[in-house]
């Protein structure tokens, strides 16, 4: 059977026009004139558009452990954080798991396969939203190369980062703001910080080699994080690195974007009008032209909200503003099947009220409704 949506606000192709949704099972049949079918769902002036495409995100860690030390099973964290993500829109997130030892920040390579394979699991019997991971790849922690080539020839991983917080660049420019961090978020001692420091200083250089060759074998998008100069980029752009997450100048993220890296950068950052560790504002990047889209970083609910922003605050067309969070992310994790609205695409559409402040009110995936907040509505 079919369902019909109407809306005088349906984005197809960067525009938001008067439209009839056709919906069969899982798929978009069709987009026909407004007002063509004698019977459709009509949802007024609502705006309609694919469900949001998250390629990182954190929020499961705060899931698990919503206060220091008061933590929750995975099984239970992911099953609650789905609901949430349906709610937000997001219809496809990629979870964004650390392979580091960090105990501070309760991440281990142990735990991390804990994560993973839960995610899939649950993902594979009972979540409402496509649940994805990407692995976050720490370059000094070489013991957790073997265990990311498990679980990706597993089928259990979908995107892989490079990640490098030691001392003297990236986010840490001097080894005193290294310290200070770690002292301050961790409650490390002067001890524990050398300990930390020596680890991350310490990088198998052949062990990075090896897991770039098999990411890059396995046809899985390369990602960098906190990239910090242009040399750097230079060295990434041989590795096959084609995402550029969080660059910390404007320099970078043109440079980026020069050589064909994508760039994205945190939702948060532009719905907080900031950086959270006192980085180059996000709002920047996008009146620049060189932020390619956005990802929710550790806030779901950021995702919608930062297109409203970016429309008031960097004058950005409000349809363009949605690709950078539908069929942007999608094409670039290899997702050809989302993220558009188009005849043959998969039915993952959300829709929102933005009479007020914006909110997504439904959220259908592969065609169903996994989250309502329309009274007395019924599809």
């Amino acid at each position: 059977m079919e369902t019909i949506l109407r809306s005088k606000n349906v984005l197809i192709n960067e525009e938001f026009i008067p439209a009839d949704l056709v919906i069969f099972e899982d798929k978009i049949k069709r987009v026909d004139e407004y007002g063509k079918n004698e019977i459709a769902i009509d949802l007024g002036d609502k705006k309609i558009a694919p469900g949001i495409v998250d390629l990182h995100s954190d929020a499961i860690e705060k899931e698990i452990e919503p206060r220091p030390h008061a933590t929750f099973p995975v099984e239970l964290a992911i099953t609650e954080l789905d609901k949430k993500l349906s709610m937000a829109g997001v219809t496809t997130m990629f979870h964004a798991i650390g392979f580091e030892e960090n105990p501070k920040k309760r991440r281990s390579v142990d735990l991390a396969i804990e994560q993973i394979e839960e995610i899939y699991h649950a993902n594979e019997k009972h979540l409402g939203v496509d649940n994805f991971v990407h692995a976050r790849f720490e370059l000094s922690s070489s013991e957790a190369v073997e265990p990311i080539k498990e679980v990706i020839n597993k089928g259990m991983v979908k995107l892989v980062s490079l990640m490098d917080h030691s001392p003297g660049q990236g986010q840490f420019k001097t080894l005193e703001t290294f310290k200070t961090y770690y002292g301050k978020h961790y409650g490390l001692d002067d001890e524990d910080i050398k300990a930390v420091i020596d680890k991350k200083m310490n990088k198998n250089e052949e062990k990075i080699n090896e897991l770039i060759s098999f990411v890059r074998e396995k046809n899985i998008t390369l990602l960098s994080h906190d990239d910090d100069c242009v040399e750097k980029l230079d060295s990434l752009l041989k590795l096959g690195v084609k995402i550029s997450e969080f660059p910390l100048s404007l320099e970078v993220a043109k440079y980026a974007v020069d050589k064909g890296i994508a760039t994205g950068m945190g939702a948060p950052n532009i719905v907080r009008g900031g950086s959270q560790s006192g980085n180059i504002a996000a709002i920047d990047l996008v009146k620049e032209g060189v932020c390619k889209y956005l990802c929710s970083d550790y806030h779901p609910t950021s995702m919608l909200q930062a297109i409203y922003r970016m429309e008031k605050d960097a004058n950005l067309d409000l349809a363009k503003g949605f690709s950078m969070i539908t069929s942007t992310p999608a094409k670039y994790a290899n997702l050809e099947d989302r993220g558009e609205i188009k005849e043959g695409k998969k039915a993952d559409i959300i829709v929102i009220d933005d009479s007020n402040i914006p909110k997504v009110i439904l959220t259908i995936k592969d065609g169903e409704s996994i989250y309502n907040g329309i009274r007395g509505f019924r599809l």
